[in-house]
């Protein structure tokens, strides 16, 4: 069975509206970014992460695409996913289904060539550094190294880029110019102990 079978026929969140389409974005670049969830109206309909329906960025995508241009990548080359593969619509659940979805998404992360994950947002931060945070500021901007298989990976928790967030642009911003763009250039950055 492959992994979208396995993601339709899952019931570990009860009958929550599944993702059909396929649920992730594959770009050129060696950064994956990780979103929560899927929204209704969101990428899921449009087929390209932080675009809507007409073919424009949205407000979220606007920001990351001017943050990923500090470090010369454009948001059409990131590598894309969610942690939860179903829409979760009541916030409460997103701890609760992120972990029921965490095997799905460390297959799906299997496929990418990224070797840095971008996590937006706490639940997909927990997921990847393997341990609960209590306060998102206590781990932005800080690189951890991880093992996917066989593969080392370099996760990197950021803020959501949503406008609504007073961070969204100015607490990425030196992240950006600062540890992203040094893991980006140097393979053998010193990594937290996650």
């Amino acid at each position: 069975m492959n992994l979208k079978e396995i993601i339709i026929k899952c019931n570990k969140c009860g009958n929550l509206e599944k993702i059909t389409c396929d649920s992730t974005k594959k770009g050129s670049s060696r950064i994956l970014v990780l979103g929560e969830s899927p929204a209704k109206d969101g990428w899921i309909v449009t087929g390209k992460p932080f675009y809507n329906k007409e073919g424009n960025l949205q407000a979220s995508g606007k920001i990351l695409d001017k943050l990923l241009k500090i470090v010369d990548i454009s948001i059409d080359d990131i590598n894309f996913t969610e942690v939860c593969k179903c829409i979760i619509s009541d916030r409460k659940r997103l701890r609760e289904c992120s972990y029921n979805c965490k095997n799905i998404l460390l297959e799906q992360i299997k496929e990418f060539d990224a070797d840095v994950i971008l996590t937006m947002g706490q639940y997909p931060s927990e997921i990847m550094l393997g341990f609960k945070v209590e306060k998102l500021k206590d781990v932005v901007g800080k690189s951890y190294e991880i093992m996917i298989g066989d593969k080392k990976k370099i996760v990197i928790p950021i803020y959501h880029p949503s406008p609504a967030s007073p961070l969204s642009y100015k607490g990425n911003e030196p992240i950006f110019k600062g540890i992203i763009r040094e893991v980006l250039d140097n393979d053998n950055i010193r990594c937290e102990q996650s």
